[in-house]
């Protein structure tokens, strides 16, 4: 299902921008999202909540008008991102990329070091076909989510989680990615949709102002806003 999915968004992107050419629209900044279903907004009610859209409001405000092209899938994991959405994302010529991968792949049980091969491609990729800034987010720790407080899964291990935030942390300072740490944050019951796993409307807030925290510093050069004081 995930690669029928996958190819289907890629002939959508294809068509789309076979249709629209070289002509961009007239916005400041384009912006970039990479991703699977949290990129999407899933959890977020309604999806439009979700952390990508919060962070193009933000960029809007702080930055100048932003340009949205979100490339996530949901369900994917590291190889069809790097098939899919890379080459999706290079044609678009960004200012900015945010890219939060990887829980995927360790529900799925690939190896740290599969996930590192595709991971360098995709960042040196990124890094040699477009000038864009990239931030990249790791790994919350998936093993605190209710869904697999309540349904252990022999994947989704502390030990994984770490080995894959490691893998983050070593290729995002081998290309000059910024690293936003997810990790750290922590995610409450709040913060976690119904369905266990997804962030809630909650969780999207707290992924937006992580990213935005590095992100309009560094980016646009104005103090980081919370989600409380952006919406204010």
């Amino acid at each position: 299902m995930k690669k029928i999915l996958a190819f289907s968004f890629a002939v959508c992107v294809t068509t789309a921008l076979a249709a629209c050419g070289s002509s961009f629209s007239s916005s400041d900044y384009r912006y970039v999202a990479i991703g699977a279903s949290d990129a999407v907004g899933i959890g977020a009610i309604p999806p439009s909540k979700g952390y990508v859209f919060l962070i193009e409001d933000e960029l809007d405000r702080s930055c100048g008008d932003t340009e949205l092209n979100n490339l996530g899938i949901p369900g994917v994991e590291a190889d069809e991102i790097e098939n899919v959405e890379v080459p999706a994302a290079n044609a678009l010529s960004p200012d900015l990329i945010t890219i939060f991968v990887g829980g995927n792949d360790i529900v799925g049980g690939r190896s740290p070091e599969v996930f590192r091969n595709d991971l360098r491609d995709i960042l040196m990729t990124l890094r040699d076909e477009t000038s864009a800034d990239i931030y990249i987010g790791n790994l919350p720790d998936l093993t605190q989510l209710p869904r697999f407080q309540d349904d252990p899964d022999p994947a989704v291990t502390s030990e994984r989680v770490a080995a894959f935030n490691a893998v983050i942390a070593e290729e995002a300072a081998a290309v000059g990615a910024i690293l936003v740490d997810v990790m750290s944050a922590g995610f409450t019951e709040a913060e976690v949709s119904q369905d266990g796993f997804h962030p809630s409307n909650e969780g999207h807030d707290l992924l937006a102002d992580l990213f935005l925290a590095q992100i309009v510093p560094q980016f646009c050069g104005e103090p980081a806003p919370t989600s409380e004081n952006a919406a204010a």
